[in-house]
């Protein structure tokens, strides 16, 4: 008995001092707005390095990412804000159609939204030394 006491603090102590360092191994998240208006939005695969440590996480498509994100009504022809508190060395938008994305770089942190109606998925595919991270949301552009 004394033994399976002696194990079982051993076994405590040991998934308790375990480090949760992985858990911050992740792209910085975004801040994205309309009109400030803060949209809603969904990580995707990402790849981070920091400290020596790598993290790869792979995830489901964009369409499936945003399927319990909310859908965020805009007046089509908006511009759309991306703000990371760490910049990224670049950045890519696309949307996604067809079970694909043609993501095209972006020089500055902004897009137009479509002049048409519609439910569009965004994708956002940002890159740093440490990595790159891809990030879904959902836009439904409306006429004024």
């Amino acid at each position: 008995m004394k033994r399976c006491l002696w194990i079982f603090v051993f076994i405590f102590f040991i998934t308790g001092c375990q480090s949760n360092e992985n858990k911050d191994l992740k792209p910085p998240h975004p801040t994205i707005t309309v009109d400030n208006q803060e949209i809603s939005y969904a990580m995707g695969t990402y790849s981070w390095t920091k400290n020596g440590k790598v993290v790869i996480a792979d995830s489901a498509s964009p369409a499936e990412l945003v399927e319990k994100v909310k859908v965020n009504e805009v007046p089509s022809g908006k511009t759309i804000l991306i703000n990371f508190d760490y910049k990224p060395s670049s950045i890519e938008i696309g949307i996604w159609e067809n079970n694909g994305v043609d993501l095209e770089r972006f020089n500055t942190h902004e897009f137009t939204l479509p002049e048409e109606e519609g439910e569009f998925i965004f994708v956002i595919h940002a890159s740093w030394d440490e990595g790159d991270g891809i990030y879904a949301f959902r836009i439904k552009t409306i006429n004024n």
